[in-house]
């Protein structure tokens, strides 16, 4: 049976600006992009959408607040519902003094403020993050020194919900809206959760809202696109190339990995015990939030699983090798890599692979 949640009390018709903050980069990319969509709809209900070019979540990001003056003081008649989505607004939002800001700003207008956060379980969000530093060729440990470093230093990236939201908490008059990333709701779509807690009515009509374009955007590389990014970097280091001087980092072996449908076999580095030291770590905060904002229990939520380790270790056969090899060679010329040092590259390629 599906649960029920315990979520704030939200009336269409009030006066709000309400921001959808992340941080799930893939839901916050799918709801703006389902927003997007359903632009005329929603503003037929008194929903003004931000722009195509996002610059009222910009002016947000930025603390400008004479954008945002400048849009609520002349509003089109018929808007008392301002909805932004963007992932990059998580951790301005937590920053002191924004919220107490924005607040300020709205309320001269006779608006309040809302935000609402997607929550999953920390194992998936950490998975997906390592994908995302690996595929942009940034400085990153092994999958499991990654977890504990997260684990030992929760002030450099805090996971713990209790504790990351407590400025939310801390915040009066402030409307929290949080949406678990669960089948065990009864709306599971981020998208339609949102606006069903906005008190927002669906289209007319037998399609009802409209889907989202789909986007290439937060596509995980798979294993064999983890193995090859972090694989490439690591040489290119010893190659005496900056990474950063390289083109389209992050998207060139991405888009080879979708070329040769890589992606469906998705990266998962967590072992059975990693995964059980992982939730023990966060099992206390979670129940504590999930009972403080829900009114169920984390585990009736995010029921625990076993762990479904997907990792590439690099290619067993000789055709394997020999595809993996060219493949390699299109990615530095895809990167633009310095022909003068490809010899040495594929000498310690050839090293690392075949022994």
């Amino acid at each position: 049976m599906a649960l029920d949640l315990l979520l704030p009390s939200i009336r269409r018709d009030q006066r709000m600006f309400w921001i959808h903050a992340g941080p799930h980069k893939a839901a916050s990319s799918y709801i703006k992009e389902r927003l997007r969509q359903n632009r005329d709809p929603l503003a037929a209900q008194g929903v003004l959408l931000d722009g195509e070019h996002n610059h009222l979540a910009k002016a947000v990001r930025l603390g400008d607040h004479q954008v945002l003056e400048q849009q609520l003081s002349c509003l089109p008649q018929g808007v008392h519902r301002i909805l932004l989505s963007s992932s990059s607004l998580d951790t301005q939002l937590l920053k002191s003094d924004v919220l107490e800001k924005l607040q300020t700003l709205c309320g001269r207008y006779g608006f309040s403020l809302g935000v609402s956060y997607v929550i999953r379980e920390q194992h998936s969000w950490i998975n997906s993050i390592y994908c995302h530093r690996v595929r942009r060729f940034r400085v990153t440990p092994t999958f499991p020194q990654y977890c504990e470093s997260i684990m030992r230093d929760s002030k450099g990236w805090d996971i713990d919900y209790v504790s990351k939201f407590q400025r939310l908490e801390q915040t009066p008059g402030l409307t929290r809206l949080f949406l678990p990333l669960s089948r065990q709701v009864t709306t599971p779509d981020p998208f339609l959760a949102l606006v069903s807690a906005l008190d927002l009515d669906q289209p007319d009509g037998p399609d009802g809202w409209q889907e989202g374009r789909p986007t290439k955007d937060n596509i995980q590389p798979g294993t064999r696109g983890i193995w090859m990014s972090s694989l490439c970097r690591e040489l290119v280091v010893k190659c005496g190339v900056d990474p950063a001087a390289l083109r389209g980092v992050g998207k060139v072996i991405r888009d080879i990995a979708i070329e040769r449908s890589w992606d469906r076999e998705t990266f998962n580095g967590f072992d059975q015990s990693l995964l059980n030291r992982l939730n023990t770590f966060y099992a206390d905060s979670n129940e504590l939030f999930a009972q403080r904002h829900w009114g169920v229990s984390w585990k009736q939520l995010f029921p625990e699983r076993p762990a479904a380790q997907r990792v590439y270790l690099g290619p067993g056969s000789d055709s394997e090798r020999q595809e993996m090899r060219q493949l390699m060679v299109l990615a530095l010329r895809r990167l633009g890599f310095p022909l003068r040092r490809r010899r040495r590259f594929f000498k310690l390629y050839d090293a690392a692979v075949c022994g």
